[in-house]
């Protein structure tokens, strides 16, 4: 789905991925005006047109409750939630007034995609610094809605957000982007993020599954699926040696001669001693095994099209998790990360909104692999499975 397309977007990929996980109250079937301020609803009769073209717009078809939109805020930050009157904080300083309903009237103003029948405002102040490089032009629609003076801080941090949160609920956003002119009138963008460019699932348990094992889980859907534990082998010296002269020179100037020759003194002790102890291990005849904190398991998407890539299931202890993944009882005592991903023959294919025909039935194919992969895992090691975003999905 690009981000010209008027037609209605669908819950399709969301709802493959599972609907947002909400609180206890709200899956009792509770009156949403009941959870909110008593005001919260009486803002959402007129829309404020003239604010239209200063801030930004989150769109959301008709079929979107707005308690998707909290459990989706809520699990990007544990301090979003309402804070008044239709106002629902999502980032320090950002908060998402509404929503509106979006007649065709209002649709026609602001020249908004049919499907968009709900309007939430960000209201947050702009944060911008300087233009978009050029060499970083066209690659991300967000970016290059603000070509002059990108932005930063809370506003970048909130805008991803809601990038994120309408990618999940097939929605958009219409950014107020740079001015036309110094004081003038700002240029409105619309970018509808792809749901189908969301194809990471990474699964959350407190079970260690052995590289066999995972092994043995994927190769029924992903047929030829196979450890890849072998580290790619560098040329040359490595390490603090690997380092140019001029650059060492300047490291010296930064931290002092004596911390970088200490680091180092250490460097080669710890290569010294780890040759030592290989050296007597195979003079007993004794495997030298090698300690590992992850590994991969790699096979194709489809083994007739080469041209579609692979995907990876990388396994390591996770240190840090998400937001979403906090809140479960064994997340405390350690937790395991299983991220599935696709590894295209092109990297870049893997973070276009907008690819090619030939390039979105890779990933398509791509993506079904992975949620069947990622199925096995969890129901093999249990815990929770999540999107790259962060956000809970069922599978």
């Amino acid at each position: 789905m690009s981000g010209s397309n008027d037609s209605a977007p669908g819950r399709t990929a969301g709802d493959a991925q599972g609907a947002p996980v909400l609180p206890d109250f709200y899956a009792a079937g509770a009156d949403l005006a009941t959870t909110l301020p008593s005001t919260a609803l009486s803002a959402v009769g007129s829309f404020p047109v003239g604010r239209a073209d200063t801030q930004h717009l989150l769109l959301l078809a008709d079929d979107v409750a707005v308690d998707e939109v909290e459990a989706l805020a809520l699990s990007q930050d544990e301090n979003a939630g309402w804070v008044g009157a239709s106002r629902l904080q999502v980032a320090p300083g950002a908060e998402l007034l509404g929503p509106w309903d979006a007649d065709a009237e209002l649709r026609r103003v602001l020249e908004l995609p049919d499907w968009a029948t709900q309007v939430m405002i960000l209201d947050c102040p702009p944060q911008r610094v300087g233009a978009l490089p050029t060499a970083l032009a066209g690659i991300d629609p967000l970016a290059d809605a603000f070509p002059l003076a990108q932005p930063t801080g809370n506003e970048l941090l909130a805008l991803t957000r809601l990038r994120a949160i309408a990618r999940r609920l097939a929605g958009g956003l219409r950014l107020a982007g740079d001015p036309e002119e110094p004081g003038g009138r700002t240029v409105p963008v619309l970018v509808v993020p792809d749901p189908e460019r969301s194809t990471t699932l990474t699964v959350y348990s407190p079970v260690w599954i052995v590289p066999d094992g995972v092994v043995a889980l994927a190769a029924p859907v992903a047929r030829g699926a196979r450890l890849h534990l072998h580290a790619e082998r560098t040329s040359g010296p490595t390490g603090l040696a690997a380092i140019p002269h001029e650059e060492l020179v300047r490291l010296s100037q930064a931290i002092g001669d004596d911390v970088l020759d200490a680091a180092w003194q250490a460097a080669e002790r710890r290569r010294r001693v780890q040759a030592e102890e290989e050296a007597r291990a195979r003079a007993a005849g004794a495997a030298v095994e090698e300690l590992r904190d992850g590994y991969g398991v790699v096979a194709a998407v489809e083994r007739a099209r080469p041209d579609w890539g692979g995907i990876e299931i990388r396994v390591q202890a996770a240190e840090e998790v998400p937001l979403a993944v906090r809140g479960e009882a064994w997340a405390r005592d350690g937790v395991i990360a299983y991220q599935v991903v696709w590894t295209p023959v092109d990297p870049a294919d893997a973070h276009r909104e907008d690819p090619p025909d030939g390039v979105r039935q890779a990933r398509s194919a791509a993506r079904a692999l992975i949620e069947d992969v990622a199925g096995a895992l969890l129901a093999a090691a249990g815990g929770v499975a999540v999107d790259d975003d962060g956000f809970l999905v069922a599978l």
